[in-house]
């Protein structure tokens, strides 16, 4: 997707002298701390269409995948959550915490095939890696040759973490004590292991906006009366990177998440966000969408989006299914499309249980399919990322990114881009060596001056 900003910036800009500088820019600390070293040489960049029609797209989307309970379970929460299938804890903690109106926050992770943008996944919840994306942009922004060239183009960047910020208040139903909110950054004691770093540069970064901080672990918060404690302190709103996977009987954390949710319901702190979010993030969320009793509840406008922006995902399960309009055996179906479908377990997250069949022998993409069908899993057809160049060095290589796109309120909210030299990799991670970069986008319709 080399659009017509990349390309001035390819051409003018000395990719030599301004990666060296860029190497030097990010190696900090803070940024050490949230992606490991690892980044992209340049920065991307989104044309003004680009970005305000991604903004469109997710608002519209999101508002679209909120409506899926009363369209497929005649707005019966439980039933719902039955089809995208969550299990009884789960359903429990979605129903303790549901609100009147779905909070609008979440990241979509996209593709661009060289036409346009195409959705893999679409995570609605508060626990979003990449949120201090705009910290690289700032960092980016200390190069002469990026600074002397995002003001020729009139560009500029979404902080990400401010945005967060503001649906979060905007959302909290518990009014703070003090004049400032207190709020508690929670994980489980198992995941905080490896984030506490992370959390804790998140809670520093919150000051910033006007928000007391602190990154905390379940087992550290404190019930009485009604009210949660941290380090002392009554906690106003609960910042939730626990998530619903972490809710599982065989995960254990419970029990430690359950006085959370009691809080929550007395009114006397708010989670932030409620863990229905994640009942409409869910892999087989996207998946109804294409079915043949939900499209035809559709608008025009809404049919033309999911076609245009959602990659063919239908629920894992025995039967038949429409393909282009046929109506073919599923199980068949796959085998015999292996090379463009992919497998995703409904509600994991980070490329846990993909399998992506042009990367498998028939027998394992055979055995892949098989353990899927017995869980709740979806199958998706795969988008092949047109490579984008990085000049360095003297050498220019190709990369496939994974666009992390942030939505907050109903807008656009800034990227998280990660990057991969191998085109047929399984999925674009920091697991999978992923360099990450951030992005300007033009801030009007103008051109350059």
């Amino acid at each position: 997707m080399t659009n017509g900003i990349t390309q001035h910036y390819l051409a003018t800009v000395d990719h030599r002298s301004t990666g060296e500088a860029i190497r030097k820019a990010v190696d900090s600390p803070l940024l050490s701390t949230g992606y490991g070293g690892a980044f992209l040489n340049r920065p991307l960049f989104l044309e003004h269409a680009q970005q305000e029609g991604l903004g469109r797209d997710l608002s519209a989307l999101f508002r679209l995948l909120t409506t899926l309970p009363d369209r497929v379970a005649d707005g019966d929460l439980g039933r719902y959550c039955e089809l995208v299938g969550m299990t009884r804890s789960q359903t429990d903690a979605v129903r303790r915490t549901a609100g009147a109106d779905p909070v609008p926050l979440g990241r979509a992770d996209l593709y661009h095939d060289g036409d346009g943008f195409r959705l893999l996944e679409f995570n609605l919840s508060s626990a979003l890696g990449g949120f201090e994306n705009a910290e690289i942009n700032r960092a980016l922004l200390d190069v002469p040759a990026v600074a002397d060239f995002t003001q020729r183009e009139r560009l500029r960047y979404a902080d990400t973490l401010g945005e967060i910020v503001r649906v979060m208040l905007d959302s909290a139903r518990a009014p703070w004590w003090g004049d400032r909110p207190f709020v508690a950054i929670v994980d489980t004691p198992g995941s905080f292991a490896g984030l506490e770093g992370r959390l804790g540069f998140m809670a520093r970064l919150l000051a910033d906006h006007g928000v007391d901080a602190v990154a905390c672990h379940t087992g550290q918060l404190k019930e009485e009366g009604g009210r949660l404690f941290a380090d002392g302190r009554p906690v106003d709103i609960v910042y939730r990177f626990f998530i619903i996977e972490d809710l599982l009987e065989e995960q254990g954390e419970i029990d430690l998440i359950d006085p959370i949710l009691r809080c929550h319901e007395a009114g006397g702190v708010t989670v932030f966000a409620p863990l229905d979010t994640e009942m409409y993030g869910n892999k087989r969320a996207l998946a109804l969408l294409g079915e043949e009793q939900v499209r035809a509840t559709l608008s025009d406008g809404d049919r033309e989006l999911v076609d245009r922006f959602v990659p063919w995902t239908r629920r894992l399960r025995r039967g038949q299914v429409e393909v282009a309009g046929d109506h073919v055996d599923l199980e068949s179906y796959c085998l015999d499309n292996q090379a463009s479908l992919v497998l995703k377990p409904s509600l994991l997250h980070g490329g846990a249980g993909v399998a992506t069949g042009w990367s498998m022998s028939p027998a394992q993409w055979r055995e892949a399919l098989d353990d899927a069908f017995r869980s709740p899993f979806v199958v998706q057809r795969r988008v092949a990322p047109a490579p984008e160049p990085f000049p360095d060095r003297g050498e220019t290589a190709s990369q496939v990114l994974n666009w992390g796109v942030f939505m907050a309120g109903d807008h656009y909210a800034g990227s998280v881009v990660r990057g991969v030299g191998d085109p047929d990799v399984s999925v674009v991670s920091m697991g999978a060596g992923a360099r990450v970069g951030c992005c300007f986008h033009r801030e009007d319709e103008s051109g350059a001056v």
